[in-house]
């Protein structure tokens, strides 16, 4: 059992390293780049890094190949079907969340990436794509699926491990009012890693979806 209690160490540390670091990293790249946009694109950019960097350092450390983080091949068709159906399941969740929180009386602050998004030139809008809707779902699903959730299910049931690691893969977002539909994002995803045997349909769940909210926030 290669993703075992060791791997979980190593994410669990590693990713404590990555946020503790990150706002001394994003101070000084702000103090070399003033405009706001590029330096948040920097910032963005070395964190991520940084993940690759700790998904290396946990594959190395633990003799790990990418087949056992989880990316193996599975059917296209069946994948496909199943990652519309959850998307439009996370999307209807969270529509009815934000009523709720509309018609409660409670307001949900614009965080700093939705200002960054909105009002994109062309070149720009490309870039937000590729960043956030190809290069960070392969990332973050092969850390949080790959290692975490991988880990989480040798200890636990297969329920218990996917609810854990949406828990956690939500609260490092840091988006208080967010923390539901990000939440249910993360459930949506391990059952997709989990029914597949497969991190691909997860990448595409996590895909679709950050690229329907680009989309939204460009053209609101």
């Amino acid at each position: 059992m290669k993703l075992n209690f060791k791997a979980l160490a190593y994410f669990v540390i590693g990713v404590a390293v990555v946020f503790l670091l990150m706002p001394f990293i994003s101070y000084s790249i702000y103090q070399f780049f003033p405009e706001i946009k590029t330096a948040y694109y920097l910032s963005m950019i070395t964190s991520n890094t940084l993940f690759v960097f700790l998904i290396m350092l946990i594959m190395f450390k633990n003799r790990l190949s990418l087949n056992d983080l989880g990316w193996r091949r599975t059917s296209f068709a069946s994948a496909l079907i199943d990652v519309f159906k959850i998307c439009f399941l996370v999307w209807l969740i969270n529509m009815i969340y934000m009523a709720f929180l509309y018609y409660s009386g409670q307001t949900t602050a614009e965080n700093e990436l939705v200002k960054l998004l909105q009002d994109p030139t062309i070149s720009m809008f490309i870039a937000n794509i590729f960043l956030i809707a190809v290069i960070v779902p392969f990332i973050e699903e092969t850390l949080f699926r790959g290692v975490l959730l991988g880990c989480l299910r040798n200890y636990f049931g297969k329920w218990t491990a996917i609810v854990i690691s949406a828990c956690i893969f939500s609260a490092l977002h840091f988006d208080l009012t967010g923390f539901i539909p990000k939440l249910v994002l993360g459930i949506g995803l391990g059952f997709l890693y989990t029914k597949h045997d497969s991190i691909y349909p997860a990448i595409g769940l996590h895909a679709l979806n950050n690229l329907l909210a680009v989309i939204g926030v460009s053209v609101s």
